[in-house]
């Protein structure tokens, strides 16, 4: 191997040396180069094939109409149906495929240039028989980790890692990240079931490795789940040494390398010394078990048991050194094979009975730093699985059910229509739709210090799915934890728990460990299962449905999967090759920001626009502030659709359409503010007609990501129907900008039309203020802000009135550059909610609402910082 070159900076740096345009950061002992290698793709052009392809790229395929024929036909069908397809009179009669039979074409694809392979070994537990053979199916670790690593498409969002201080100097670090899952791969009768593993690596950005299309995850082995033939009392412990048996052949060289390290192939073609420790790993509560090795009451974390799960302080974490010492000491004082004898001893020191865990020999991993707090089933599972089931054991299930069916339906926004008590099954979404409610839903029904401890659990969860993390924020979220603990009695007072006196949860033990995670390793949405569910489905169940599950069935997987992995491979290798592109993504900076979210979809969109579509690539998000109207009083863009819903109205059709009595002065206020004349008639007789949209859609900068376009939003202003009697109309918060012409002090406002004055008259040259929609709002004043609210914590606005008598509805007219944030507000019902009220009216029906900033992610982290600096 060559000694590292003398100035050993990362290579997307040495190419920018000559322009002297970027600023970057790199480690200068880490992370040197020993030598030129080739990447993933560069690999492809070794294959035994590669003179076949000289003169033909698409070789055994005729085209690339032909390949891409193929691919859909096996991705998509099974042989009997392709078999059938390719026998049509269409498929004779038109330019007829070269390959005749499924089964030449599945060969066909078999010969393609693959990736690392997959493998199938059978083991035997020495002295324990098993209902079927047990069979492993898997892929190497390191392989998977040395393609992902060389594999260019990442090329642009790699990061280095810092290196360590116990590894030699120059060496780089690729942390290995992991998530795993009990599932049932097949459905119905006989269900298979197994332990698929997935694995990445932490160079990756995170907001790559967050989305599932990028193919930045790859499954790596099905750990096999056998029933053994002996006393149900040991299924467990024989099942969970035979995981971490699968677990050391799986990882086994990744452990190696992780020891004395390794040089890998990166994605520029540059050899690197190379070590790979575990830091993280996806799993939820019972599988964590199983990783540690501890019984079911007990934390794989800490050192506590089921009757401390409901301490409010973090106790000692479970090392990996302090696991190894205690299995030692049993082993010695009992044979780990008598395994009545040890399962007993390890249940008494809450262990599984595992003797040779897969982490003993995996250095600088330790077991309670990789297994990361887990966002999606130790918070939102939590959520629906306890902290809903308090507030229905409280509020009362009609009560609560209630609330949610009158609650103003917003695009977007997740509407319960039967309610949420009484379904059963929920996603991971649903659980996500009702907490962003949950508070101002109970306030009234609910004692006071009850919804405070839930307010507080509440801001716990929010805070500790925030992206971005800073000291003052960690503190937050452990001071909002805190908080719950301090005030968790009351909903034992107020009846919450079923009866019960005690909350030994053991996912509400978890939380304590959120805050020294999210410093060790960074914001845990990075490492949330929803990926993993999601390969589940596409990387697992998918393929293993489509097995006939005959006695060969080891050998259809592995050709399903290999078959599955040499096509996504070829088909980029292709489209470059056929555009004669190099095999480095060499992306444009304009395309930065979307090639940090899918980065093969914008290396194919800048080499090939028009094969775009052709790969599963996320639909790419509009970009309103592209052309959209930009919002006078935050980083925002408006825009309206360019056909209006109502075109050529007066002034009255519209007041009459939308019942607003007062339209028609409103409006001629609004142009005597812009005009600063008494003639605004003059301007009325100019811009005789009016056009109507019944929504518009603002779009907002992510809060802690400046450069991130989050989608758009929807603002709802429909007339009065016979579906909706007073319209359908959405809140907004408006410009409160001194500077603002426009707003009276009001905060929040109701959007009751929007639209824009127009002329006949073609040739009319249009005045700046009426340039832009405008919109007919009717405002809210705040009567009460979070320090007047310990319970709830959130701002309370009721509706404007007139002076006049009888008292009508404040409105005014504004531009549409006003609005700032759209705002979800839901009803101060009381203790008792309004059963003649409907979801149609609820937002007509109601004087007073809270301000609900929980709505999403984004919203909180807004709203939230700015209630802090306010208080």
């Amino acid at each position: 191997m060559e000694p590292p070159l003398p100035h050993p900076l990362p290579p997307a740096l040495r190419a920018w040396l000559d322009s002297g345009n970027h600023a970057a950061q790199y480690h200068a002992r880490s992370g040197w180069t020993y030598g030129q290698s080739k990447n993933t793709f560069e690999r492809i052009e070794d294959d035994r094939y590669q003179e076949n392809q000289k003169t033909n790229i698409y070789w055994p395929f005729q085209s690339r109409a032909e390949w891409r024929l193929g691919k859909f036909l096996v991705e998509n069908l099974t042989q009997a149906q392709i078999n059938a397809f390719l026998k049509l009179d269409w498929v004779s009669s038109a330019q007829k495929p070269s390959f005749a039979t499924a089964r030449q074409l599945l060969d066909w694809m078999d010969t393609l240039p693959s990736g690392p392979g997959w493998k199938v070994m059978e083991l035997e537990v020495d002295g324990y028989k098993t209902e079927k053979k047990i069979e492993l199916i898997f892929q190497d670790g390191l392989e998977v980790v040395e393609s992902l690593f060389g594999n260019p498409i990442f090329c642009q969002n790699m990061r280095a890692v810092s290196r360590s201080d116990t590894l030699p100097e120059g060496a780089t670090i690729i942390p290995v990240i992991t998530a795993s899952d009990k599932t049932p791969v097949t459905r119905h009768t006989g269900a298979l079931k197994m332990h698929p593993l997935f694995l990445t690596i932490a160079n990756i950005d995170s907001n790559v490795r967050m989305k599932a299309t990028a193919c930045a995850w790859r499954c790596v082995a099905f750990m096999p789940v056998i029933k053994f033939d002996v006393h149900p009392d040991y299924q467990t412990i024989l099942q969970a040494r035979l995981w971490h048996k699968c677990m050391d052949i799986v990882m086994g060289k990744l452990k190696h390398t992780t020891n004395v390290g390794e040089f890998i192939t990166d994605a520029f073609g540059d050899v690197q010394y190379c070590f790979t420790p575990l830091v993280a790993w996806t799993a939820n509560l019972l599988e964590q078990q199983l990783i540690t090795s501890v019984s079911q009451n007990s934390s794989p974390i800490t050192l506590v048991n089921l009757e401390q799960f409901g301490n409010s302080t973090c106790q000692p974490p479970r090392t990996t050194g302090y696991t190894l010492d205690l299995i030692h000491r049993l082993s010695h004082q009992v044979d780990p094979w008598r395994l009545d004898a040890f399962q007993k001893l390890a249940k008494a020191n809450h262990l599984l009975g595992v003797h040779l865990p897969f982490f003993r020999d995996w250095k600088n991993s330790d077991v309670s730093s990789f297994l990361i707090p887990e966002v999606l089933h130790s918070l939102h599972k939590f959520f629906f699985d306890h902290v809903l089931m308090w507030c229905k054991d409280v509020v009362g299930c009609d009560e609560l059910d209630s609330r949610y069916k009158i609650h103003h339906k917003r695009i977007g926004i997740r509407h319960f229509a039967s309610g949420v008590s009484r379904m059963m099954q929920m996603t991971g979404r649903e659980h996500c739709d009702i907490q962003c409610t949950i508070v101002a839903m109970i306030a009234g029904a609910a004692p006071s210090a009850m919804v405070w401890s839930i307010h507080a659990l509440i801001n716990f969860i929010y805070l500790a799915q925030r992206q971005v993390h800073m000291e003052s924020s960690i503190r937050h979220m452990e001071n909002s934890l805190s908080k719950f603990h301090a005030t968790k009695d009351a909903i034992l007072n107020a009846g919450g728990r079923g009866g019960k006196d005690h909350f030994n949860i053991p996912k509400l033990e978890l939380m304590l460990s959120f805050a020294g995670a999210v410093r060790r390793n960074g914001g845990l949405m990075q490492y949330s299962a929803d990926v993993s569910e999601r390969l589940l489905i596409t990387h697992c169940k998918t393929p293993f449905t489509r097995t006939n599950r005959q006695s060969d069935f080891t050998e259809q997987i592995i050709h399903l999967l290999d078959r599955q992995e040499r096509m996504h491979l070829m088909d980029v290798y292709l489209l470059l090759s056929e555009h004669k592109e190099p095999l480095v993504n060499a992306t444009a900076e304009e395309e930065e920001l979307l090639s940090s979210t899918d980065p093969t979809s914008a290396w194919i969109s800048r080499i090939a626009p028009s094969e775009h579509r052709c790969f599963n690539s996320p639909r790419s998000i509009r970009n309103l502030f592209a052309k959209g109207f930009l919002s006078s009083g935050t980083p925002a863009a408006l825009s309206v659709m360019s056909t209006p819903d109502h075109k050529k109205l007066n002034v009255c059709d519209v007041a009459n359409i939308y019942a607003l009595p007062d339209f028609a002065t409103r409006l001629v206020e609004y142009i005597s503010r812009c005009t600063g004349s008494m003639t605004p008639h003059l301007v009325l007789e100019s811009f005789d007609e009016v056009v109507v949209w019944h929504k518009f859609r603002m779009q907002q900068y992510s809060t802690f990501g400046p450069s991130v376009i989050m989608p758009s939003q929807v603002v709802q202003a429909l007339p009065p129907s016979p579906d909706f009697l007073l319209g359908n109309c959405d809140a907004i918060l408006l410009n409160t900008h001194e500077q603002s012409l426009h707003n009276h002090g009001y905060h929040a406002a109701e959007v009751r039309t929007v639209f824009q004055l127009t002329s006949s008259c073609r040739s009319q040259t249009t005045p700046p203020f009426l340039s832009q929609p405008l919109l007919y709002v009717q405002p809210f004043n705040v009567i009460a802000t979070p320090e007047d609210q310990p319970d709830t914590r959130l701002w309370i606005l009721e509706r404007v009135y007139t002076p006049s008598l009888p008292p009508a509805r404040m409105g005014f007219v504004i531009p549409l550059t006003e609005v700032v944030h759209p705002a979800d507000l839901v009803p101060v019902f009381g203790e008792r909610v309004n059963c003649t009220v409907m979801a149609a009216t609820s937002q007509q029906a109601y004087d007073q609402f809270y301000f609900n900033y929980y709505t999403t992610k984004e919203a909180f982290d807004t709203f939230y910082e700015h209630k802090f600096v306010q208080t």
